[in-house]
């Protein structure tokens, strides 16, 4: 079962898309501010993190910073009302797998998680390429 950290401030969307990704077969733990995010993903070492970049405490950039710190292999997906072009370039420089803006519909938040844990997927057995 992939586990997934959905980190987001407010409580009716965290709780809205913590049943969504439930209800998919994820495990989903939350958290209600990027200090909690970080002490969180630090323990269970997440397969994605659902991150909303305006948080109390620590931004979803920092999460991220210090995500990457520890593990490379996380599929971070930012999710935020809050779009520009800085804060794009800012982003990618964490190897974001999605950045989202809010209001994104549930099907647009599952498929981009989804297919960011596709892409974590590696085969057992890579063939050789000619």
């Amino acid at each position: 079962m992939n586990k997934i950290l959905l980190c987001e401030d407010e409580p009716d969307i965290q709780r809205t898309l913590k049943n969504i990704l439930k209800k998919r077969g994820y495990e989903v733990r939350t958290a209600k501010d990027g200090e909690e995010a970080i002490n969180i993903a630090k323990k269970i070492n997440p397969d994605a993190i659902l991150l909303d970049i305006r948080m109390p405490k620590v931004d979803g950039l920092e999460v991220a910073r210090e995500v990457r710190k520890c593990n490379t292999q996380t599929k971070i997906i930012f999710i935020t009302a809050f779009q520009s072009p800085e804060l794009s370039k800012e982003a990618a420089k964490y190897n974001i797998s999605d950045y989202l803006v809010k209001p994104a519909s549930p099907g647009k938040i599952l498929k981009a998680v989804e297919d960011a844990l596709r892409a974590r997927v590696v085969p057992a057995n890579p063939q050789p390429t000619a």
